[in-house]
């Protein structure tokens, strides 16, 4: 199987490479080599490569920095995954789409998690476009695989976890605040690719959720973290209505990956589980880059 692995460089890409290429071809080319928003690169890159599979892992995520550049985040998380759907269609290729937990509302009273076939209802530009991504994925490819998910860590880019460890270790804070309102699933981006990469080899269709299992608030993430890292920073709760931030955020951000497990696919595991096998592996070199900043 040969695989078109675009976003190799991110957060999420480079766990997919790392993952996928230890069975697979998998062809990743850069931003530079592949612009997502030409339709004329994409279906060039598509008779060059001749793919079974293309996975998409390039999008544009600063929530916030979203509100201010529509235009831009359109083309790129709207325009590029419509022109992959239809260039797959054309060359009868699986397509597969990352999408987000950012889509609903987050107005299910906890502890009622959303489903595969809820209604969207996003808050803010990252989700509406989003909503419109999927949307393009559906119409224009009939072979595809979109996967929502959230609260993403892992060991490159930027992220909550580098973010917790950085104000603990290299500003030296004695306080953070953190969100003790807002709920979600914290997951590893190595453990999502392995997802994918099982949805790929069993032929997955349609849309699924792929998220740690359980939930957590961002307190008690933050406080996982520190506890595992011996970190000794105080924490102090706030309220999500407290942070002031160009895009609004759902308070209810947990996914149930329904059809997963009613397919027998299911491999994510508990949040804190993975959590303390990830700051396992990488806290020590976290907690050095930290020193370094």
């Amino acid at each position: 199987m040969k695989i078109l692995l675009l976003g190799s460089t991110g957060m999420l890409g480079s766990d997919c490479k790392l993952v996928l290429e230890t069975d697979y071809e998998v062809v990743a080319p850069s931003s530079k080599e592949v612009n997502i928003i030409r339709w004329d690169t994409v279906i060039e890159t598509l008779q060059s490569v001749s793919p079974d599979v293309v996975l998409n892992c390039a999008a544009f995520t600063d929530v916030d920095a979203c509100e201010a550049d529509e235009e831009y985040m359109r083309k790129v998380n709207v325009e590029g995954p419509r022109n992959f759907a239809q260039g797959c269609a054309r060359f009868h290729c699986k397509f597969v789409h990352i999408s987000s937990d950012y889509v609903f509302d987050g107005q299910k009273l906890m502890p009622q998690p959303y489903f595969e076939d809820d209604a969207p209802h996003p808050l803010s530009v990252y989700g509406r476009y989003k909503v419109e991504s999927e949307v393009a994925v559906r119409d224009n490819s009939p072979n595809y695989i979109i996967v929502r998910t959230g609260w993403l860590y892992g060991r490159n880019g930027k992220n909550f976890v580098k973010s917790v460890v950085f104000q603990a270790v290299s500003m030296k804070k004695k306080t953070i605040k953190m969100v003790s309102d807002q709920y979600g699933s914290p997951t590893w981006t190595y453990r999502l690719a392995l997802q994918l990469k099982k949805l790929i080899e069993n032929d997955g269709r349609g849309t699924y959720h792929a998220t740690a299992e359980g939930c957590c608030t961002p307190y008690e993430w933050t406080e996982a973290i520190l506890e595992k890292l011996e970190l000794k920073t105080k924490l102090e709760p706030c309220s999500l209505t407290d942070i002031q931030r160009p895009a609004k955020r759902p308070v209810n951000c947990v996914l149930e990956n329904r059809n997963l497990k009613e397919q027998g696919l299911n491999i994510m595991r508990p949040w804190k589980e993975d959590l303390d096998t990830f700051l396992e592996k990488y806290g020590p070199d976290l907690i050095s880059e930290a020193k370094n900043q």
